[in-house]
Formats: C-alpha cells, structure tokens, sequence
C-alpha cells in the first residue's frame, strides 16, 4: 500500500476521523468541566552544598559530590518517613484546632477531619497541649496497621493521605545551592500549611540525620580512647612497679655504668695484684737478710700487731671508701685524706717500735739491721695495704658478678615493657587524632546542617490555570491519532483484492474488466458501471474479430466458489451485447435463477447431463431449455456466453471447455486470494487451450476509478 492509497483510504474514512475526536473531547469537557481549583505554594530553601564555608574554607568543587548531597536532600523531602511526620503534625494541629474552636469543623479544610475523624476518637486523640496531642496522633497511628488513623493515612483522602502529599514535588534550581520546594492542593490554607510542616519537618530530619551521623563516630573514639588510656595506664604502672622493684632508674646508663667500673676495677685489681706480689717478694727478701728469729720477734711484739691490725682496718676502710664511695659526695676526699693519714701515723709508729725494739747496728752481711727494719717495715705496710685493697675489690667482684646476673633478664623485661608503653601510646595517640577530626567534622556538620528558608510558604491568591481546555485538546488529537491508526493498521492488514492492480499481482493472471460493487449506491456508480461493461464488451469482440474461425466466439464465465458473480456479469454481458446489435446466446447452467426484465437470448442446459455426457457446444444448445429466445438462429450467433457451475462444487462439461474461444474468471474483491484457489485456476488452465482472464467482481467505485480512467 502505497502512500496515494493510504490517502484514498483516510478520506473514505473521514467521518470516522471527525466524529471520534469531536466524541472524545465533548466527553472530556462533559466529565472534567467541575474538576476542583488547585493552589500551589513553594518555598525556597538555601543548603550552601555547592558553594558554602566551613571549617576547612570553601567548599571544593566536585560534581559527583554535590549531585549525591542534593539527591540525598530531595530523596529526604519527598521520603515516607517526612510525609507521614507532615501528617501526624497536620492532623493533631487540627484536631487541638478544632478542639479549642469547634466552629472550625463548618469550614474548609477542617471539613475533612468531620468526616474522616470520628468524634470519639478526636476527643481521645486531644491532649492538654499542641504537643501532648502530636504525641497521641503519633503513637496512635503506629500502634498497627489496622487502626482509623492508619488507614486514614494511606488512603485517597485529598487532606490527610500520603496520596494527597504526592503533588509535593522538590528540586534543584539549576546549579545553585537552593531547592525549591512546591505543593498542590485544593485549599490554599492548607497549600501552605502543609508546605510550612514539610519544610520544618525536612530541616528537623536534615539536622538530626548529618549530627546523629558524627555523634555516633564521636561515641565510638571516646569509647575507644578510654580503653586506650586504661591500656597506656597500665602499661605504665607496669613499667614504674617494676623500675621500682628492682630499683631502677636509668637501665641504659646503670647497666653502663656498671661495666665500665668493672672494667676499671679489673685493671686495678690487676695491678693491685701486682703490687701485692712484689711487696710480698720485698718482704721475703728482707727476712731472708734479717734471720727468721728477728722476724718473729719483731711480728710477735704485741704493739706491733695491734699497730698491723690497726694499719689493716684502715686501709680496708681507704678501699672501701675509694671503691664504695663516690668521690663526688661532699666530705668523701677529706675523709679518705683523714684515713690516710691515720694510716700513715699507724706505720710510723710501728717504725717507731720497731727502732725501739732492736738496738743492733749490723746485719749477718754487715748491713745495718736499723736500714732492714725500716725496710721491712715499709714492706709490710705495703703488703698488708694491697692485702687490704684486694680483698676489698674481690668482694666488690663479687657483687659485680651478682649485680650483672641480676641485671641482665630486667633488660629483655624492660624491652617487652617498653614496646607495650609504645604501642600503647601511638594507639591512644592515634584514637586521639581520630577523635579531634570526629569533633572537627561535628562542628562543620553543625555549621553546614543549618538550612535557611530563603522564601517562606506563601498563600496562594487564585488558583492555578485549569487544564481543562489542554485535557479536551489531547483528548481530540488522541481520539484522531488513534482512529488514524487503526485505519491504516486495518488497511495495511487487508488482504482483499480490492482493485484490478492487486488482483492482477497476487493472482498472477491478466485482469480483463471489473464489475463495480452498485448495492451501496447504484444511481450514483451507473455511469461507472456502464463504461465498466463496455470496456469488457469491446474486450470480447475485439478478441472475437481477431479469431479466424468463423464459428461463433465462446466465451466461458468461471468462479472458484458460489455466489461469485458469474451470473451477473453474463447478464450484464448478454445484455450490453443485444443493445450494442451483436447477436448473443447467453447458457446458463439448470436451476440458475434469471433476470426476467433482460431482453438477450437465454438458454438453460442440463449441467450434470453435459458434465457426464462430455456434450460438445452445439449439443448443448440442443439439449438446452429456452427461457427466451427471438428469432435467432445458430449460425447467425456472433457471441455466446457460458455460465459454468463453481469450480469447486459441480463437475465441468468437458467437451465445451474444448470449444471455448476465451474464459472469464469472476473472483469477488473482497476476498483474499488463496493457494487453494490458485491450485483450482490451474487445474482449469490445463483443461483448456483458451485464455483465462479475471474480472474481478464487487469492485468498490473509489478502488475501480484508476482502471476507469
């Protein structure tokens, strides 16, 4: 289907076109023409996200950021959560309302709460104050899913229904840091109270959610830092017990200390030692010179041994007091000189009594033995300090020994003490910095949290442009688009031969003529039709004079089916033909019905006898009933035509379709063209050696005024 044709198509269907439309909107305007005024208020919000200052300065620039932070404010705006809080707070806001004024219920919108509220409950729902009420309505509500107020809340009810708060719509104003905030109801005190509870209910939950977020964090690090500080705590209470234990104060420097001064004892002791050794060989030496007797003599004198004994303890008091005692302590150097001196004073005066003891001027080898004793005395006091000192520094080894057993786990407990303390510590220092950020970010939170109302819910004056008249136009452009549509869905799903043009390319045979549909309107298509019949006359005889036989022209009419036409256009034929002076026989199978006021020869033959018999043409003739006939005879006929029966339903006489010179085959054009039907055709077109055309029956005018042209 051509573009043309689907114009042909919309202009036969043009009242359908206007009518539906024209239908469509009158209903619209019947049925909308009382819809209820709406008011819309807005308010402007300003939220400072994009551009705003905080702590850490202006706000960076980041797109995902800022989009994420405004979805989150509009998704919060229009959630369940806030409508349902806007209706607990506009309900109990009238019910303490109506309960201080109840003239109020006589006007509009507190008409609504009389009839979705019974008495009763309004009165139970009431409390002493705004506040008290707002509590009821709230606990009320969400007791279960079963109660008035409940199911009052997700209802259709225009006031108090979540449905109602669905014209409240939120968004951006361009790139900005404002949100615009817009309501449509049907009473403007109640447009822009239910804006006023959105917008306060909004900046409540706003707040609450961005603080209750850092609140929880900062929570969580004071917990922590408290256990962080009773590890630290711990960890250095260890630490002091057991410095404290085992007297301890600085481990590095005591355990350094107390190697160098074993160092520094062991060469002392080495050369202590030394000098114990040679003063013990000195002192042998001498007695050797001096005899064994006067040796003894000498050490047994009573004076002499307490003055030893007395020289012992002092130099083991010089050691210790070298060796124990730090020099720095005030007065250690003046005692450490007093012993000295007093040691001295001892070995003086056990020189003194030893001069005192032996007046003998000469040794055995002539060597004086006032020289030797005073020799031996020396020596002796030299033997008996490094005795003195070597005892001393012996015992100190020992409590060096002692001291680095001791000393040498504590260092490892130390360590193990020390890495707590530190991993204590960076924890808690950690937790700590963790904590401040936290308090940080609530701070900016609580600066940045605080939205400002740029432009307060106003009062509607009039109510908003009705789209009543934009309803009745869509409604007329969708009644067209759709009855358009459906047209052209139905035409291009036709698959009806319709004209001469189609018929010839689905039914793969030449179309001679068409015979126009005239039931609708026969006195307006008669002309139509006329031309029609004269187009398939002149079809026939010029056909007939380009035959050489001299025999009458036989044209056989054929159908697929009954009631396809093939009797009317032998009619209309036969008819034409006598009018135009052509002689015409016109054989209709037995028991057809004919038109009385036709004028043309008209024969009928007995079908089943000729099918049976195989009767050639002029048996026929013979064999047929005149239902008119005029002086005609045989050999003046010029044209004969044939009517033959269904081809599906009767047999064919065989001996006549060998007579035919042409054959018509009628098909209706409102039918669609089979594979059965094309198999018939050529079980037809091998039975005989004529020409097989189609005339194509019941042609609509609009679809025939091509080939008539």
């Amino acid at each position: 289907m051509n573009l043309s044709d689907l114009l042909r198509l919309l202009a036969r269907k043009w009242p359908l076109l206007v009518l539906v439309p024209l239908v469509l909107s009158a209903s619209t305007y019947f049925f909308a023409r009382k819809m209820p005024k709406v008011y819309a208020s807005d308010t402007t919000i300003y939220t400072g996200i994009a551009s705003g200052y905080s702590l850490t300065g202006n706000a960076e620039a980041d797109y995902n950021k800022t989009s994420n932070a405004f979805d989150n404010l509009v998704n919060l705006i229009t959630s369940r959560s806030t409508k349902e809080e806007v209706l607990y707070q506009l309900l109990a806001t009238h019910i303490w309302q109506v309960s201080q004024q109840p003239a109020l219920l006589n006007a509009a919108p507190y008409d609504a709460l009389r009839e979705s509220v019974p008495v009763k409950l309004r009165q139970e729902l009431t409390g002493p104050t705004k506040e008290a009420t707002l509590e009821n309505v709230r606990r009320f509500a969400q007791a279960n899913n079963t109660n008035a107020l409940y199911k009052l809340l997700n209802s259709t009810n225009p006031t108090y229904s979540i449905e109602a708060l669905s014209q409240l719509t939120a968004a951006r104003i361009g790139s900005s840091d404002l949100i615009k905030l817009q309501f449509e109801s049907y009473n403007p005190e109640l447009c822009r109270s239910t804006l006023a509870s959105v917008t306060k209910v909004f900046l409540e939950q706003s707040k609450n959610l961005r603080e209750g977020q850092t609140s929880s964090v900062i929570a969580y690090y004071e917990q922590e830092l408290e256990q962080a500080k009773a590890r630290l705590a711990k960890a250095e209470g260890e630490n002091l017990a057991f410095n404290r234990d085992n007297n301890i104060i600085n481990y590095e420097e005591q355990s350094k200390n107390i190697a160098t001064e074993k160092e520094a004892l062991a060469t002392e002791l080495s050369q202590v030692s030394q000098q114990y050794a040679g003063a013990q060989a000195a002192l042998r030496a001498i007695n050797t010179k001096l005899g064994g007797r006067q040796v003894a003599l000498v050490s047994s004198n009573g004076d002499v041994i307490k003055q030893r004994q007395k020289l012992a303890r002092l130099n083991a008091a010089i050691a210790d007091q070298q060796l124990y005692t730090q020099q720095e302590e005030p007065g250690a150097a003046a005692k450490v000189k007093q012993l000295q001196a007093e040691a001295d004073k001892t070995a003086q005066a056990i020189q003194a009594n030893v001069d005192n003891y032996y007046a003998h001027s000469n040794s055995t080898e002539g060597v004086p033995n006032q020289d030797l004793l005073s020799e031996w005395v020396q020596d002796m006091v030299q033997v008996e300090s490094s005795r003195a000192k070597l005892e001393v520094m012996n015992r100190r080894k020992q409590e060096f020994e002692r001291e680095y057993q001791r000393m040498a786990p504590l260092g490892a407990t130390l360590k193990r003490i020390g890495r707590e303390i530190e991993l204590a510590e960076k924890n808690y220092l950690t937790v700590l910095n963790s904590l401040n950020a936290s308090k940080a970010s609530q701070q900016n939170t609580q600066l940045t949290a605080n939205l400002k109302i740029i432009d307060p819910p106003n009062l509607p004056a009039r109510p908003k442009t009705s789209k009543l008249m934009l309803l009745v136009l869509l409604s007329g452009v969708g009644g067209f688009v759709f009855v358009t549509g459906l047209v052209i869905g139905l035409g291009m799903l036709d698959k009806s031969l319709r004209n001469p043009t189609v018929a010839a390319r689905r039914i793969g045979l030449p179309v001679a003529g068409m015979m126009l549909d005239t039931h609708a309107a026969p006195k307006l298509l008669q002309a139509s039709q006329q031309r029609s019949l004269d187009q398939l006359v002149r079809h026939i005889l010029l056909k007939a004079n380009s035959n050489p036989v001299t025999s009458p022209f036989v044209v056989g009419v054929f159908s697929v089916q009954r009631q396809e036409g093939k009797t009317t256009l032998c009619q209309a034929l036969a008819q034409r033909c006598h009018e135009m002076g052509v002689q015409t026989l016109a054989l209709y199978p037995d028991g057809n019905n004919n038109d009385e006021t036709l004028e043309a020869p008209t024969l009928f033959y007995p079908s089943e006898a000729a099918a049976v018999q195989g009767w050639p043409l002029d048996q026929l003739i013979q064999h047929a009933v005149p239902k008119r006939m005029t002086e005609l005879s045989a050999p003046n006929v010029q044209v004969v035509l044939i009517e033959f029966p269904a081809l599906r339903e009767e047999a064919l006489p065989v001996g006549v379709l060998r007579q035919l010179n042409l054959v018509f085959l009628t098909v209706p054009a409102t039918r669609a063209w089979r594979l059965t039907d094309h198999e018939t055709v050529e079980r037809l077109r091998a039975s005989t050696t004529a020409p097989v055309e189609v005339v194509l029956s019941g042609v609509a005018l609009h679809d025939g005024e091509e080939a008539l042209s």
